[in-house]
Order: structure tokens, then C-alpha cells, then sequence
């Protein structure tokens, strides 16, 4: 089972690699390892991100249809 990831921890561990890869005090092996975690919660995050678009646009779209057909009754 795959676990559900927590948009705002995931975000704060991202952002804690990229600094900690900017600060360059990391070995080669370990700073590789850090890109790839990096990499790989950039990738589940924008998946979050346009879920929430796409529910958002369902929830638009339903929301607005339901206005027009009340204002033709």
C-alpha cells in the first residue's frame, strides 16, 4: 500500500534538501542520494497539486452549471 503523503511535511522536507545541497557541506554519495529524495518529492507534490486542480475544475465546472440551469428556471 502506498503511503499518503502530507503535502506540507513533504514540502518542508524539500525544502530542507534543497538547502541543505545548496550549503554544499554534503559528500558526493550523500548529496546524490538528497537529489533523488528531492527529485522524487517534487514529482508527488506536483501529482498533489494537480489533483487539486483537477477537483477543483470538476468542482467549478458542477458548481457553475448548477447556477446557470437555476437562473433559467
Amino acid at each position: 500500500m502506498k503511503k499518503k503523503i502530507n503535502f506540507e511535511e513533504s514540502m518542508q522536507e524539500l525544502e530542507g534538501l534543497v538547502q541543505a545541497l545548496e550549503a554544499g557541506q554534503m559528500s558526493l554519495e550523500d548529496s546524490f542520494k538528497s537529489y533523488e529524495k528531492a527529485v522524487k518529492l517534487k514529482a508527488e507534490l506536483t501529482a498533489l497539486l494537480d489533483e487539486g486542480d483537477r477537483r477543483i475544475r470538476v468542482l467549478t465546472e458542477t458548481g457553475e452549471r448548477e447556477i446557470a440551469e437555476e437562473s433559467v428556471q
